[in-house]
């Protein structure tokens, strides 16, 4: 749910899985893998993604999340 959350928020915003994955230390198919759900977030990139998208570390933990 929350890498699905994250996932559809970078596409509305139009910020490329690169360049988060680049802001965050990770490898491009390893942040692709995880918005996929083929790879598990770890806390501490998730509070990276938060950071960098400046967003409250809740953003992106309810279902019925307002992407906006």
């Amino acid at each position: 749910m929350i890498a699905d959350n994250i996932a559809r928020y970078v596409e509305q915003k139009g910020i490329k899985q690169s360049v988060l994955a680049g802001a965050i230390g990770i490898k491009p198919q390893s942040m692709s893998k995880t918005l996929m759900g083929e790879r598990t977030l770890s806390a501490d990139e998730y509070r990276d993604i938060c950071l960098f998208l400046e967003v409250p570390f809740d953003k992106f933990m309810n279902e019925d999340v307002m992407l906006s």
